[in-house]
């Protein structure tokens, strides 16, 4: 069950290395107009990075965002279902995988304006993650938001890096962001980085929504 995704126990006894975080933030349907969130964000990503439901934020970093997402009208590079993106890709082809998916109906609604919106359920929540598992390099990461940290599914090895709890006020429910890695050695570097013949950081943002 666990190769699908479904929940089993972690064997992880030693906890010592995980970051926590906790901030408060406004409610918003497109989670990266947060200030906040999209600072936390930007400055986790690494490589080349592929934000799985784009929406209509776009990220700044210092490599290559590809944006998939489901509306034909986004501003976005490809169109297709998570649970098949695996299929427009080479295998570990990216360092970064973004997955901010809508996780009710009510939030598939929203975000996409359609009357019968589908939220992702747990049957293809595990595909997408085996999907995200081929494209990934090893040592690369998931950043996953939701309500929940059940992320990578146990038996592929990931390991928990960094759980942030984010406070959405008064009695709606908090969001909660994850970092999971995939075993093995990463070649991606920070987000800020040297080159080898100059002591100049250097950052290549791309264009960001501030709206």
């Amino acid at each position: 069950m666990g190769a699908l995704g479904a929940a089993e126990d972690s064997d992880r006894d030693d906890w010592d290395d995980l970051e926590l975080s906790y901030d408060t933030v406004s409610p918003n349907r497109w989670t990266f107009q947060s200030e906040a969130i999209r600072s936390w964000v930007e400055e986790r990503l690494r490589g080349r990075v592929l934000n799985a439901c784009a929406g209509r934020t776009k990220l700044a970093h210092d490599h290559e965002i590809v944006r998939n997402d489901l509306d034909e009208d986004r501003d976005a590079d490809l169109h297709v279902d998570v649970c098949e993106i695996a299929d427009h890709f080479e295998a570990e082809s990216f360092d970064t995988i973004l997955y901010d998916p809508p996780f009710s109906e009510n939030q598939a609604n929203r975000s996409y304006e359609l009357e019968d919106g589908e939220a992702v359920v747990a049957g293809n929540d595990a595909v997408a993650k085996r999907q995200f598992d081929q494209l990934l390099n090893p040592g690369g990461r998931v950043i996953q938001f939701g309500y929940t940290t059940t992320c990578m599914p146990a038996s592929m090895g990931y390991d928990r890096r960094e759980v942030a709890v984010w406070n959405t006020l008064g009695r709606m429910n908090d969001y909660l962001s994850v970092i999971d890695e995939k075993p093995g050695e990463s070649t991606a570097g920070p987000r800020w980085f040297q080159t080898e013949d100059s002591s100049n950081d250097h950052c290549l943002h791309t264009a960001t929504d501030r709206q």
